[in-house]
């Protein structure tokens, strides 16, 4: 295996955060408080702060509420018309905090006291800058789902009239089930969280939980619109595009959007991976990604939501790499082992599978100079055993 010298990453950019207070002390005290962990820009006056709001794009903002010329009140009014997102801290000099708390119905998303406790005015400086991360993502993610939804509609118009329209479609459908599934589950994850999130803000724990969600959502978005493409390219290339794969990282991302699949049922997920963070395959990611998610659905589908059990295991071959996914479900009948590869055939309720999975599954491997088979037993429900080379 070649040796690849390490180059290490470049650290991280400091996040921004933008002052606007028009006392020198305390401004210069949150200055030097923050220039540590933070890129720290400070004003004196909201008129400068709002420029300075449209090009430097900071991801928190701290503002006093009581200045000259234009307050912070009517300043957060005016950054809210400008950006609904980025996280929005008052200070407040007042002997009553009615002031702050009428600015936290106006946007604002946190106030503080002055004067400031310094270990107070990092944490929540911290929380949320979390906030305007979790914020800016969701936004996205949700616009590229729109954004992919109407590029799927499109695409189905464009292709009503397309000879082969039947099996594309079907194909499409298939492929696009199970990462849609991983999206809708983490949706309904990331809502529960959401209120969480709105009930203690201050709950790092929950914000990072919450992000977790997003990540999934993303990578089933991204995975949607790869599939888009595969599916646009249909007719034009057959030819899978390999690459190399660390298995490692790639069965730990399949591994994420398999509990998302799962979401609140309680089936228990077990996933014996340890060992493979060397491990380089040439593989089509993508392809041999929707065979995996497919078998792990299928189980998914096979076991009980109260108990049920899924394992994927991995084994190391004289000449690749085996992969292994079984469940605790009913199994397969014995006379219908054979038939699981046909194209059309499922066991599934009617409207409930295509009978294309396993089909282009096995394809899929067998494409890669693979094997998938079937290991039945009427105990321990069913087990699919894939063997891939190092290179093909």
């Amino acid at each position: 295996m070649d040796t690849i010298s390490s180059i290490p990453p470049p650290p991280p950019e400091k996040r921004k955060v933008l002052i606007i207070d028009d006392e020198l002390g305390p401004r210069e005290s949150m200055r030097i408080l923050l220039k540590e962990e933070y890129q720290v820009r400070c004003e004196d006056r909201v008129e400068k702060g709002l420029r300075a709001l449209e090009e430097y794009q900071p991801d928190a903002i701290v503002m006093d509420i009581r200045m000259p010329e234009i307050d912070g009140i009517e300043g957060l009014r005016r950054i809210r018309e400008m950006d609904k997102v980025v996280s929005v801290i008052m200070l407040t000099g007042y002997g009553t905090l009615e002031t702050a708390r009428s600015a936290i119905r106006l946007g604002a998303n946190d106030y503080l006291k002055k004067p400031f406790d310094t270990v107070e005015m990092m944490r929540v400086i911290a929380d949320n800058i979390r906030r305007t991360d979790f914020t800016r993502r969701k936004d996205e993610t949700e616009r590229n789902l729109h954004n992919l939804t109407e590029a799927l509609m499109t695409e189905l118009e464009e292709k009503r009239n397309m000879a082969k329209l039947g099996q594309a479609s079907r194909e499409l459908a298939h492929d696009l089930s199970n990462p849609l599934t991983v999206v809708i589950s983490s949706v309904d994850l990331l809502a529960r969280e959401l209120k969480n999130v709105e009930d203690s803000l201050r709950s790092s724990d929950r914000s990072e939980s919450a992000m977790e969600y997003i990540t999934v959502i993303e990578e089933g978005l991204e995975r949607c619109t790869e599939l888009l493409g595969v599916w646009r390219n249909l007719e034009k290339n057959n030819d899978l595009e390999l690459s190399p794969c660390n298995v490692f990282s790639f069965l730990s991302k399949i591994g994420r959007e398999t509990e998302a699949m799962i979401g609140e049922r309680k089936i228990k997920l077990n996933f014996f991976i340890d060992g493979l963070e060397d491990v380089e395959i040439q593989a089509d990611t993508l392809q041999l990604h929707r065979t995996i998610i497919n078998l792990l659905s299928n189980a998914i589908d096979a076991v009980s939501p109260d108990d049920g059990e899924v394992t994927l295991k991995t084994e190391m071959l004289s000449n690749g790499i085996g992969i292994e996914i079984s469940d605790n479900g009913p199994g397969i009948p014995p006379e219908l082992t054979q038939k699981v590869f046909e194209p059309y055939f499922t066991t599934k309720e009617e409207g409930k599978g295509t009978g294309l999975g396993l089909f282009i599954s096995q394809r899929i491997v067998e494409r890669h100079g693979g094997t998938l088979r079937l290991q039945n037993s009427s105990e321990k429900g069913a087990c699919f055993q894939i063997e891939l080379p190092y290179s093909s």
